[in-house]
């Protein structure tokens, strides 16, 4: 890295010696984007670049409510994509985004430690002493697993002494769905509620927990640009999301077609 530091100095340098500039008619696109779509829309950003060198795309990963909080207090963002469609209508209420487009789903998923014998099948979630972790009820994959044991109640599929003991086992409750995943992966927790996307993700280091089918709830994830005058690099963004190529990378991460 320090190389490549160096590197890049050295060529900067040149070029304000020999008075040259960078292209003026490049545009910065910012998007802001919910953290399980890091590792997706990184890839799609290079895709669009290559396609688009006009553009340069700068993402804001965090928690859909948290990127909400922010666009609304007008933080300088192109485009929104929200992991759930509550936290888009936040920003819509505000007057801040047009009519946006759905452009993927993902699924909820337990994970547990790949080392870890604690949490082998689903209801071991409910035995005394395991340690579960889930994100913040306003987190989209938070409200997705509060659903999900709602589901699971209303349904007849387990019970309510099964969920109080869920509750007593819930450790904590992390900011967004990275956090959980991390917590997983270190042994800090005998399981908890991601993404699907986040366990092809993490790979060897964790592994699937099969739930019931009335847990197994997915989220519709939707994109919109930001303000009255949507920039034209904001709007070929996501274009470029929802067209064929867009969805072919989103797919190879994980996500469902919307």
């Amino acid at each position: 890295m320090k190389l490549i530091a160096a590197a890049l100095s050295a060529v900067l340098w040149a070029a304000a010696l020999s008075g040259c500039a960078t292209n003026s008619s490049d545009e910065d696109v910012t998007v802001y984007a919910a953290s399980s779509l890091t590792d997706a829309f990184v890839a799609i950003g290079e895709a669009f670049e290559e396609t688009n060198p006009q553009y340069r795309v700068h993402f804001n990963f965090a928690a859909s409510s948290e990127l909400a909080v922010q666009i609304n207090e007008r933080a300088p963002a192109d485009v929104f994509a929200s992991a759930n469609e509550a936290q888009m209508q936040v920003v819509l209420d505000a007057g801040n985004a047009g009519a946006p487009a759905v452009f993927t789903r993902n699924e909820l998923a337990l994970a547990a430690p790949a080392d870890s014998d604690v949490v082998t099948v689903f209801d071991d979630i409910a035995a005394p002493g395991a340690i579960i972790v889930a994100a913040a009820p306003d987190v989209p994959v938070g409200e997705l697993f509060h659903r999900a044991m709602d589901a699971l109640l209303t349904s007849g599929v387990r019970d309510q002494a099964f969920l109080d003991a869920v509750t007593a086992n819930l450790a904590s409750e992390e900011s967004n769905v990275r956090a959980v995943l991390t917590r997983v992966e270190l042994g800090e927790a005998d399981a908890g509620f991601i993404y699907a996307t986040d366990l092809a993700i993490a790979g060897d280091t964790v592994r699937r927990i099969l739930m019931p089918a009335e847990a197994r709830l997915s989220s519709a994830y939707p994109i919109v640009a930001i303000g009255d005058e949507p920039t034209e690099g904001a709007t070929a963004f996501i274009t470029f999301v929802l067209s064929g190529a867009g969805q072919a990378v989103l797919t190879s991460y994980g996500f469902s077609q919307p």
